[in-house]
């Protein structure tokens, strides 16, 4: 997919789609993306470094105003020295010349879903393409990254079985494409003393543990999206249909009930049994409880059954679908008027992003095309891509031994670093203070429209993206 071509349907879209209602993909909040390209079920691909590794990348990063730039400097003025010996370097670009770790090599534990019924080898390959690029130039001040692959099928039992694997295999720190199972096994990497990161937290534990960093907007985040747009809509009354399980349920209880309350909105929840949803049930349910609105807290198949089910049954109030991206191109017409959000800009939105920006995803796109993984473009690919560009940032500022209690240290105290695709990081910070390992709290609305080139596809809602606790009510 190239700039500009808007979401339009591709036959693997509709072949994933059947895949996704086959499985029952049941991951709230996950938006998914084509693995029927062939590349997605072949053995990760060699890197510079590593023969018979493969990578994969995260960081869906936005921000209202304060964009990064393309360099690979903190602009943003608070300069780390590094005077308490804790082996940071500042960020004065003489200084970060100094850093010579030619000959080094950097192993790195990558662990990713690609299962039977559970597979998104975009969050492997978006990190595969940025690893590659940062080794063939240069690398970490000189050192090549070697990655230690596991791939996981999303279960507890294969989650610690990773997480063994790679502490056996000694690694400096863990990333996580993505792993719904990782509630089973981050405390082994906790007790090993080996940083786990993510995009996402893909479970309640590493929202908060001292040894974790999530590079994007916390979940908390996604709830203040839908809560302030039909705030801002004079809307108070809603219908919340979400996929009965037990993440699901709480994350409404525990944080959306809450950030709703804030914004003065009562809420009617809907359930579906999501290995067999009746969407036209769903539907007629918030029909009938006379709401002005619907969001739908779903995965992917869900929000397409949701979205279609309105507009197949003349619903003309407004719906939010998540933060959900496949219905677009898949429902065409029948999507327009709808909500959803994002914590970055994807190539179909690059239009609405500073130039900085706008450059960053023209050579993610030529990227990604020459690594054959064009139909992973405008997916989660995104995540792990632009997650591994910023903190290609952060680990160049270590200036000491490229131990696991340096990577932690660094990415604790990392202060404002500039983001890839969106707003700056601020690791370290807690800008959501429920959860504290997450680097950021931005938030975007797009409203689903036929844009100026007729093609249909997300709009920037408002000014852009907002800091979400601002608006959380916490």
């Amino acid at each position: 997919m190239s700039l500009g071509s808007g979401d339009s349907v591709k036959s693997p879209l509709l072949r994933l789609l059947a895949l996704l209602f086959a499985f029952s993909l049941v991951a709230a909040a996950c938006a998914d993306d084509s693995d029927d390209d062939g590349a997605a079920d072949e053995a990760p691909a060699a890197t510079a470094a590593d023969d018979g590794d493969d990578m994969a990348d995260d960081d869906m990063a936005d921000d209202s105003g304060d964009m990064a730039d393309d360099d690979t400097a903190d602009d943003s003025g608070d300069d780390m020295a590094d005077d308490s010996g804790d082996g940071m370097a500042d960020d004065d670009s003489d200084d970060m010349a100094a850093i010579d770790r030619t000959g080094e090599v950097i192993k790195v534990g990558y662990v990713n879903n690609e299962g039977a019924a559970f597979s998104l080898p975009e969050f492997r390959t978006g990190g595969e393409v940025a690893i590659q690029f940062i080794n063939d130039n240069g690398g970490i001040n000189g050192a090549m990254i070697e990655t230690e692959v596991c791939l996981s099928d999303g279960t507890p039992e294969s989650a610690i079985n990773c997480a063994n694997q790679l502490i056996e295999a000694d690694v400096v720190f863990a990333y996580m494409g993505i792993e719904v199972g990782s509630e089973a096994a981050i405390n082994l990497w906790v007790e090993a003393g080996i940083p786990y990161i993510s995009s996402h937290a893909w479970g309640v534990t590493e929202q908060n543990s001292p040894g974790s960093v999530i590079m994007h907007s916390p979940a908390g985040a996604y709830a203040v999206g839908p809560a302030k747009t039909f705030a801002d809509l004079g809307i108070d009354h809603i219908a919340v249909i979400l996929e009965d399980t037990p993440s699901g349920n709480a994350f409404m209880d525990e944080t959306s009930n809450p950030i709703m309350g804030y914004h003065g909105i009562e809420w009617e929840g809907i359930l579906v049994d999501p290995a067999a949803p009746d969407w036209t049930a769903a539907i007629a349910a918030a029909q009938a409880a006379g709401v002005d609105g619907v969001w739908g807290q779903l995965s992917e198949p869900g929000c397409i059954g949701m979205v279609g089910a309105a507009a197949a049954s003349g619903y003309d109030k407004p719906v939010f679908a998540g933060s959900c991206s496949f219905y677009i191109p898949i429902l065409g017409a029948a999507a327009i008027g709808t909500y959803t959000q994002s914590d970055v800009f994807f190539p179909s939105t690059a239009e609405f992003a500073p130039p900085e920006i706008q450059a960053q995803i023209a050579e993610y796109v030529d990227l990604m095309t020459a690594a054959g993984y064009e139909d992973h473009i405008e997916g989660f690919a995104v995540a792990p891509y632009t997650a591994w560009r910023a903190m290609e940032i952060i680990l160049e500022r270590i200036e000491g031994p490229m131990t696991a209690e340096a990577v932690l240290h660094a990415f604790k105290n990392a202060g404002e670093t500039p983001g890839w695709f969106g707003p700056n990081h601020r690791c370290g910070e807690a800008p959501w203070p429920a959860e504290t390992s997450a680097c950021k709290s931005e938030i975007a609305v797009w409203q689903i429209a036929e844009r100026d080139d007729g093609t249909i596809g997300r709009v920037l809602v408002g000014d852009g993206f907002i800091d979400a606790f601002a608006f959380s009510g916490f």
